[in-house]
């Protein structure tokens, strides 16, 4: 039986690096304003509750990236390609962005937009 050594291991990190392999980045997730989620997240269709999931993903990640929209205290759920948007915004224009917003994605069906305008976030 072989004994790894910590030279051995050493040389081996090495190799595996020097071969073209990257580390994963710590990365925060958000998307520069403006930037559209990516579309490699296909949505599947909405007999499986994985379809919903990514539908979900790919809204709020809009919402992060849409100018206008302080997406901070919203919340979004996602049945059947319906998209339920809960939470507060700070006025009218936010909230109607943020519906249009996510309307604007393949794969949904319909927006429930029960944004609350104005008010102390929770």
């Amino acid at each position: 039986m072989k004994q790894w050594t910590w030279k051995s291991a050493a040389i081996a990190a090495g190799g595996i690096l020097a071969s073209g392999a990257t580390l994963a980045q710590p990365s925060s997730g958000a998307m520069p304003p403006g930037t559209a989620p990516p579309e490699s997240l296909s949505v599947p269709t909405q007999s499986s509750g994985t379809g919903d999931t990514i539908l979900t993903a790919r809204a709020k990640a809009a919402l992060v990236g849409a100018s206008g929209v302080d997406s901070g205290d919203v919340h979004v759920t996602t049945t059947h390609g319906l998209v339920r948007l809960t939470g507060r915004v700070a006025t009218r224009a936010q909230k109607d962005k943020a519906g249009q917003t996510v309307q604007s994605l393949d794969g949904v069906n319909a927006v429930q937009n029960d944004l609350v305008v104005g008010g102390a976030a929770k």
